[in-house]
């Protein structure tokens, strides 16, 4: 149900949690080490997850990403919706653009419920839920 791109960034996402800080910055290298993502593919999803404050960065040598106290309140959700460009939990199942509760396909009462129920359990999880 997630493009790559999102679980690419939730797994680098994790893996911030886990091993960075304000004082421990992690580089793309290290990251594409750990979690096994392309690196050309890793290192745009960073940036745009930093240039929207879901995540830190910092130039220059001792540079690299990490994630701060504030933005471990982040959900899951805000990570999915940022990379992907829009809510596709939101989005007709069969990708039919005018699929709405007043036009709905032949599955959308079949599984809204279900939908709803995974957007609202992406959004509940906060990023220092993440934290082993």
């Amino acid at each position: 149900m997630l493009a790559n791109s999102s679980k690419y960034a939730i797994k680098a996402v994790n893996f911030l949690v886990n091993n960075s800080s304000q004082d421990q910055k992690l580089t793309v290298s290290d990251i594409v080490k750990a979690i096994e993502v392309p690196r050309p593919f890793l290192s745009k999803l960073l940036q745009q997850l930093s240039a929207k404050n879901l995540i830190s960065s910092a130039k220059g040598p001792g540079g690299g990403f990490f994630i701060t106290e504030e933005q471990l309140d982040g959900s899951v959700l805000d990570v999915i919706v940022e990379v992907e460009g829009k809510d596709r939990l939101k989005q007709c199942a069969l990708n039919f653009e005018n699929c709405d509760e007043r036009n709905p396909c032949s599955i959308h009462y079949l599984i809204a419920i279900q939908k709803e129920s995974l957007r609202k359990a992406y959004y509940k999880i906060k990023l220092k839920d993440l934290k082993i």
